[in-house]
């Protein structure tokens, strides 16, 4: 072999194992600066004043890991921070359900479900989409708009041609709209409908002003359609090959799960059991 392909190759090799290591060290390191994806107007996870649970933990997270804590906001539609995180726009999200693709997760922190939600003094105990009284309900849906997909609840439904029963609410509002999630909460308060079937944290978040007058019951799991998710297990997502930072997170999690556990409580966050791993136990 001439020798100067000779060297090529070991020149190359050399580049390629410095390349190597510079990798395994900068995935070893946890970053001196925490930069977290997340909406600028979502309550109850997140906005830009920092009174979201989301912003909570992920200030703990960085008071564990002795960073600095700096948010990218998204920019409507919402509901994309994974992309953000692909992009190198941060090196972390709050809350990305487990197994979401591209990503390296931590176990799950916590994990909750679709719930029921309707005024205590109906007594209506709804637990299930086969329920003959759902036929003569008005039944709150949130159009989430994310790209054409509809809710398990929207599917649940239309499958039992209940379509003409559900009243339509917007997830995201107009622009200058705050919480405007919490306006399918207030329906059910104020009688407009009978009952709202909403993702479990924003019903628990919005519920609480309404005191003890709203009733939250979880979802059961759909016999029609077994394939069809209502609880999901929550995790914090770091960018795909990053396990050692990610273990670091979990190190975290792991260490302040008590305090989790008080912010999602005071936060109204009706929780169940993870079906993917550890987490908090249900509460409410």
């Amino acid at each position: 072999m001439p020798r100067r392909i000779s060297t090529l190759i070991v020149l190359l090799g050399t580049a390629l194992t410095t390349l190597f290591n510079l990798t395994l060290a900068a995935d070893a390191q946890t970053p001196s600066e925490l930069v977290v994806c997340a909406d600028r107007d979502n309550l109850p996870f997140s906005n830009d004043k920092l009174e979201g649970f989301e912003n909570k933990i992920a200030s703990l997270i960085a008071q564990e890991l002795d960073a600095s804590l700096r948010y990218t906001w998204n920019a409507p539609p919402r509901g994309f921070r994974p992309r953000m995180l692909a992009a190198g726009d941060c090196n972390l999200v709050i809350g990305v359900p487990v197994g979401f693709p591209g990503l390296s997760v931590t176990r799950p922190y916590y994990a909750s479900t679709y719930v029921f939600v309707s005024k205590r003094e109906r007594n209506l105990d709804l637990r299930s989409f086969d329920d003959p009284r759902l036929r003569g309900l008005k039944i709150g849906l949130q159009a989430i708009g994310a790209e054409g997909a509809n809710t398990p609840p929207a599917s649940a439904l239309a499958r039992r041609r209940l379509s003409e029963n559900i009243v339509g609410y917007s997830m995201w509002g107009e622009a200058d709209e705050r919480n405007p999630q919490s306006g399918i909460i207030d329906a059910v308060a104020q009688g407009e409908i009978d009952v709202a079937v909403v993702w479990g944290p924003l019903a628990g978040y919005f519920a609480k002003p309404h005191g003890d007058r709203l009733v939250l019951t979880p979802v059961a799991a759909d016999p029609q359609m077994p394939a069809l998710t209502f609880s999901y297990d929550i995790s914090v997502g770091a960018s795909k090959g990053a396990d050692n930072f990610t273990a670091r997170l979990q190190a975290a999690l792991d260490r302040k799960q008590q305090d989790i556990h008080a912010i999602l409580n005071d936060y109204g966050i009706p929780l169940v059991r993870a079906a993917s791993g550890s987490a908090l136990s249900a509460t409410h």
